[in-house]
């Protein structure tokens, strides 16, 4: 036991709150490369309010997470886009009026002050809407937030009540938060959080290890090391070469070729179903791993020497 728990003071930062409406412990993964951190203030050290909610957030980049205000967005861009439609009627009535056609066909001879004034709110305009464009272009392209993480902030706030809830009330509105964080392997990040549920509720220990605190609160627990990310790396590997090798087996076993062809079928969905629940791959791409994956495993069976077929 003494082992383990060195073992575990070597591992990558956690942070876990155990607060929730089913009074299941939450778990979350803190960045790594934190160090030195007996010498960092703690949450608990500064003030009650925003002050200390900051420093939590700041604890991992996973809690950076905000409302992207898309219905806001939307408002702003109908109004400004509407507001450049009646520009544009305006411009194309004063074209009409015009009664120098050669202000039209020579624009520094013209001396139309109506369409120079709305050339000038068209261009004030676009400059607006544009910038909103592409602002909210940016936050659309942001990841959403994870359940998980944003569970652990509610559960924080619930349990703290160092902060207004009308003022929290962002975290209720999960369809429109994202996160800052950049995306990264979420199929690793997945298996990650599911080896960590799983220490939690069955090595009591685990939740047990005292050192690199980042908090004071006893209900917020802090870890080091990178037991979670090994274990969960060699399950993925177990599972890739199960998922790899066990077709290859199998038509090696069997002799009838409408076997092995429904081996190659069953294998392909398979891993095609994998892939599709666990990355984040376009059709493209799908398609052409699974067309890899049937092709290797056709060309194997065509060459294997077996019983009769």
């Amino acid at each position: 036991m003494k082992l383990l728990e060195l073992f575990l003071s070597l591992f990558s930062w956690k942070l876990r709150l155990p607060w929730s409406d089913t009074g299941a412990t939450v778990d979350l993964e803190l960045g790594s490369g934190r160090t030195d951190c007996k010498h960092k203030t703690k949450i608990e050290e500064y003030r009650d309010g925003y002050p200390r909610f900051s420093a939590l957030i700041a604890a991992s980049g996973d809690f950076f997470i905000f409302r992207s205000f898309l219905r806001l967005r939307a408002r702003l861009l109908l109004s400004k886009q509407d507001e450049l439609s009646f520009l544009e009627q305006q411009l194309d009535q004063i074209d009409q009026n015009e009664t120098s056609p050669i202000f039209l066909g020579k624009s520094r001879s013209d001396r139309n002050r109506n369409r120079s004034s709305t050339l000038h709110a068209i261009d004030t305009k676009l400059i607006d809407y544009d910038s909103l464009l592409e602002r909210t272009y940016r936050i659309m392209n942001f990841n959403s937030a994870l359940p998980r993480d944003v569970l652990s902030l509610q559960n924080w706030v619930e349990g703290t009540g160092c902060l207004s809830r009308d003022e929290t009330k962002y975290l209720k509105h999960e369809r429109e938060l994202f996160s800052l964080v950049p995306p990264g392997d979420n199929a690793m990040k997945q298996l990650e959080d599911w080896v960590e549920d799983q220490l939690v509720r069955h090595y009591k220990n685990f939740r047990a290890v005292d050192q690199h605190h980042l908090s004071l609160n006893p209900n917020v627990y802090v870890y080091s090391g990178p037991l979670v990310k090994r274990i969960a790396r060699a399950i993925m590997l177990i599972l890739i070469t199960v998922l790899l090798l066990m077709p290859v087996v199998v038509c090696i076993i069997v002799n009838s070729m409408w076997a092995r062809i429904c081996v190659i079928i069953t294998s392909t969905v398979i891993f095609l179903t994998i892939l599709s629940r666990l990355t984040k791959s376009r059709m493209i791409e799908l398609i052409l791993a699974g067309a890899t994956f049937a092709a290797v495993l056709t060309v194997f069976v065509s060459g294997v020497n077996g019983g009769p077929n």
